[in-house]
């Protein structure tokens, strides 16, 4: 794992150079996703973020453009740049909404271990108005089982970096853009989670999500959620880190095996 320094969406700089890029863009005042302070997230080091290379699209179009092909080797060019174009309308996506990074981690079998392939998204969120004195992880066990989002086993409450967070873990279908083909009777179930964490009374928490192709691996995978919102911190208005004061987090490699 590393922490890397990420821009908020209302981060001026948009030439900045990526790494520690700050990064620049005005959501709609609607809008509860994005829109945030720049961050020092704490990530993997090792996985494939479609947001690495910051404000520079060129730098990303080559980027993918390199990874395609060697992921695709018996494709004809016209497929991989197909792919590349469908890569980038997603990067720009992401981008102009403020996210901060969307990571793969692929790992492939091992010694009668299973695949893994999951996908994280890391954004900041605006925070509702909250009475201090509701459990919120109370109210959310009552809630959920009559929502859309009764997929969700768990919920719980954690301590983080910058002071609370709040994780949840479940098993939900995985159905594609435009629905399942014909021959299709049932979507296949993959595993999620997602953490929220945020000092008290702030305007801005950190929010993680992630899906795993595989629902055997919803703990393993809620897990790292966990952990990249705990350890990562969003920055007051002065550039330095919001939460508790708490030293800097051991940016040491962390292998992730499934």
């Amino acid at each position: 794992m590393e922490a890397s320094h990420s821009g908020g969406p209302g981060r001026p700089g948009e030439d900045a150079p990526s790494g520690g890029e700050a990064r620049e863009h005005e959501a709609p005042e609607e809008d509860i996703f994005g829109g945030g302070p720049p961050a020092l997230l704490y990530l993997p080091n090792d996985w494939f973020d479609f947001l690495a290379d910051g404000a520079d699209p060129e730098a990303a179009r080559r980027r993918y453009a390199d990874v395609i092909p060697r992921l695709f080797p018996n494709m004809p060019g016209e497929g991989h740049t197909e792919i590349v174009d469908g890569l980038m309308l997603w990067r720009d996506r992401l981008w102009s909404n403020g996210f901060l990074t969307h990571g793969v981690i692929s790992v492939p079998p091992d010694d009668g271990r299973a695949a893994a392939l999951w996908q994280i998204l890391v954004t900041t969120m605006r925070l509702p108005k909250v009475n201090p004195e509701i459990d919120t992880t109370a109210l959310l066990k009552r809630m959920i089982p009559q929502s859309e989002l009764a997929f969700v086993s768990h919920v719980e409450s954690y301590e983080t970096e910058m002071g609370l967070g709040l994780g949840v873990i479940g098993r939900t279908s995985l159905t594609p853009p435009g629905g399942l083909p014909e021959d299709v009777a049932e979507a296949p179930q993959g595993g999620m989670a997602a953490a929220l964490a945020f000092a008290p009374g702030a305007e801005y928490g950190l929010l993680v999500t992630g899906i795993s192709l595989d629902p055997e691996q919803d703990e393993m995978l809620a897990m790292l959620i966990a952990l990249i919102a705990g350890k990562s911190k969003l920055a007051g208005g002065d550039g330095e880190p919001e939460g508790n004061g708490a030293a800097a987090p051991d940016t040491g490699a962390k292998e992730l095996a499934p």
